[in-house]
């Protein structure tokens, strides 16, 4: 979410300025420039990363990242150059971002509020007690394993014959057993 709307507020930025020295005038709408940020922090992040296209198959996230980033550079001049500006700035501020924050430095804090308290509470480490003495293997263990391999015969007869064959010692066993 921080890189979406810094990201914008740094394309609308960059869109008001170009179109100032540009000395053209035109409304701004949209936010393509906070998509193309996105598209290319997450391009910077993991670039051969694949996407399935529909008629092209498999494609590397870093190929269609180029293309877009291509036709952009390419239609600059031509038709809605705020759109460009506003395009290309959100992929510049999509890198640094990316490439700051592998550094170390995360630019969504600016957008946290500095005089809010943390509510989280400190870790807490456990302490485990190890004075008592482990517990000894009992005999129930046997037990239950010769529990579970009679209940485990009985389930494959039951499964072989079905449930009409059971003696009536082994429906009594499998009842007391699930309970």
């Amino acid at each position: 979410m921080g890189l979406y709307l810094l990201s914008a507020l740094f394309s609308g930025v960059a869109f008001v300025v170009g179109y100032y020295f540009l000395q053209m005038n035109s409304s701004m709408v949209g936010a393509s420039g906070a998509i193309m940020a996105i598209l290319v922090a997450t391009t910077t992040y993991r670039p051969l990363m694949t996407v399935r296209l529909l008629f092209f198959g498999n494609v590397k996230l870093w190929h269609l990242t180029a293309v877009i980033l291509v036709l952009d550079f390419m239609q600059f001049k031509i038709e809605n150059t705020g759109g460009h500006i506003a395009h290309l700035a959100g992929a510049f501020f999509g890198f640094i971002f990316i490439k700051l924050l592998q550094n170390g430095m995360d630019l969504s804090r600016i957008l946290n509020n500095p005089f809010k308290q943390s509510k989280r509470t400190p870790f807490k480490k456990v302490h485990k007690n190890y004075s008592k003495p482990l517990a000894k293997p009992s005999s129930r263990i046997v037990v239950k394993d010769k529990t579970q391999q009679q209940i485990d015969e009985i389930l494959d007869k039951i499964s072989q014959s079905g449930y009409d064959c059971l003696t009536q010692e082994e429906k009594e066993f499998l009842f007391k057993a699930g309970k």
